[in-house]
């Protein structure tokens, strides 16, 4: 069974916080990155466990909560059961309103009317969920000929505008010359993540409205699939942002050469999924899914932009704070795909996508020169694509992905030895590595080792930190678990302007996990690795769709 606990208070340091504003929104820079065609289908089957608490203050009045359930769907390439649906409300609401929405979301709008100090919200559901990835021939022409039940989701909504002239303008650039749906859809796809940044960081959720996210050239999951709505809602397309959770297991796809395992965290999620008119329902989810969506996903509603879809709460008077916890029991799990080929997409991060037939890629990128465009952050990067400066009196270097709101826990010592790709432009001296661990058992030592690169691989050991005594680090450090791996003073720990890597190695029994974010976020595609050591033959040739979170401190060498 995995479990997660969505709150959490990290206390950083001041340059640690500067680096966070400097370098929140992210677009990709020159990496290639591929998008995987695999064909085949995934079948898994679960008990999922949903707790939604809210904690008040002496004096919170009038609590409401809009609370989805859900449902069983059978649509395009992608179809799940929900079975044995089991509710409970803590205490139990003075009103319970159950409701059908006009877009088919069941749900129940939830009041209390008096002063309550905790409120406590449980679900419990059993989930078949099945996704073909055999390959998609759609032939529907564009522009797209509709019947009126989908016309609902070509409405124009204040987070995802369908008649806004910039989006417009954007999406008629991305279509020209097109005369299929399939091919402007993977268009308005690719067009988005070879030029929008995905970031989870707060400042990301200040405004998840397409435009915003379109003028940043970032935001969060919401505000890039409310962007992508906004795209093809423009180009009379029906699209709707959809909301669910999502369980962590990997999923293994074998290429020729190597293996990458595709894997989501234990949270909740958005995604878009698009209409065709030939074959129903498809999905495009900003961490790296076309088309298809993984059986990993589990769907509780859809609207036409994020805040239709979302679960919303509020009180009339005081403060409130709500924790979300998933547990799942995986019962079974079959995946039976088998890779394809590499696509020539430019994207900067893994995508696993369906085969299609005789795709047609936009041939005219829209000019983001025009005034109208302007970023108003030009020169930001990814948080791990450049070296920041940090605060106080002696200037100093910092290199970072911290954002472990959306993480992944991944087992990290013991048979595997997971590798994290980075990039310094001007020659820096490495005087600290930390990594977000959490320790579940002793005993033995961990250090950090840092590697050239050769052939986007692991290749020379430079140099290590002090090995640390797992005895020494407490169990379970959720609400701080950054671990400081100190370099000795005499060690040679210059690095000039490259590309290496950081990996946390181990002895003895003790057993770590590694704190990662979703999809590739940081840098490029494949920069993120594990050798099994278990093997005869220990290779880097495993790939990951996740970037592990760390640090690297040091100054700026002469």
């Amino acid at each position: 069974m995995f479990r997660v606990r969505e709150k959490r208070s990290y206390t950083f340091l001041l340059f640690l916080i500067i680096s966070v504003l400097m370098s929140f929104y992210a677009l990709c820079g020159s990496a290639h990155g591929e998008v995987l065609y695999i064909h085949g289908e995934m079948n898994s089957s679960v008990t999922a466990y949903v707790t939604k608490r809210i904690t008040s203050y002496t004096g919170t009045k009038n609590l409401r909560y809009r609370l989805f359930y859900p449902d069983s769907i059978s649509s395009g390439l992608w179809s799940q059961k929900i079975t044995d649906l089991y509710k409970s409300f803590t205490p139990y609401p003075t009103d319970v309103e159950e409701f059908v929405d006009e877009y088919g979301n069941k749900g129940a709008l939830l009041s209390w009317n008096k002063d309550i100090r905790i409120v406590q919200l449980d679900l419990q559901f059993k989930a078949q969920i099945y996704s073909n990835f055999y390959p998609v021939s759609s032939n529907a022409p564009f522009p797209v000929i509709l019947e009126a039940p989908q016309e609902i989701y070509l409405g124009s909504t204040a987070l995802a505008p369908s008649n806004d002239f910039i989006i417009n303008y954007i999406g008629r650039t991305l279509s020209k010359d097109l005369y299929r749906e399939v091919d402007v859809v993977n268009s308005v796809f690719l067009w988005i993540d070879r030029n929008i940044g995905l970031s989870s960081s707060p400042e990301a959720a200040s405004d998840r409205s397409a435009l915003s996210v379109l003028k940043h050239r970032g935001g969060d999951e919401e505000g890039v699939s409310n962007l992508a709505c906004s795209i093809l809602k423009g180009l009379g397309i029906p699209a709707r942002v959809a909301y669910g959770i999502s369980f962590q297991k990997e999923i293994p796809i074998v290429t020729s050469d190597e293996t990458v395992l595709f894997d989501l965290p234990n949270k909740e999620r958005y995604w878009v999924e698009v209409f065709f008119p030939d074959f129903g329902w498809a999905s495009y989810d900003p961490h790296g899914m076309y088309l298809g969506l993984l059986s990993h996903v589990i769907k509780m509603a859809h609207g036409p932009d994020s805040e239709y879809a979302a679960e919303v709460w509020n009180v009339e008077k005081g403060e409130s704070n709500l924790f979300k916890e998933f547990i799942f029991d995986i019962k079974s799990d079959v995946v039976s795909v088998e890779f394809e080929k590499y696509g020539e997409e430019d994207l900067g991060k893994l995508v696993v996508s369906p085969p299609v037939q005789d795709l047609s890629p936009y041939s005219e990128e829209p000019n983001l020169g025009l005034e109208a465009l302007k970023s108003p952050r030009e020169g930001t990067s990814h948080a791990a694509s450049s070296p920041r400066e940090t605060a106080g009196e002696e200037k100093g270097f910092f290199l970072a992905n911290i954002d472990i709101s959306k993480n992944l826990d991944i087992a990290a010592t013991r048979n595997r030895v997971y590798a994290q790709r980075f990039t310094v432009d001007s020659p820096v001296t490495v005087t600290e590595v930390r990594l977000p661990l959490i320790k579940f058992s002793d005993e033995g030592r961990i250090w950090v080792e840092i590697f050239t690169d050769s052939d986007g691989k692991p290749s020379q050991k430079l140099f290590q930190t002090y090995t640390i005594l797992s005895t020494v680090i407490r169990h379970m450090m959720e609400d701080n678990p950054w671990i400081a791996f100190p370099v000795g003073k005499k060690t040679e720990s210059g690095l000039q302007p490259g590309t290496y890597w950081i990996a946390l190695r181990s002895s003895g029994d003790c057993i770590f996990n590694w704190y990662a974010s979703e999809g590739n976020v940081v840098g490029g595609s494949k920069d993120t690795r594990f050798m099994d050591v278990s093997l005869k033959k220990s290779l880097w040739n495993n790939v990951v769709n996740y970037d592990m979170n760390f640090q690297i401190v040091g100054t700026f060498s002469e």
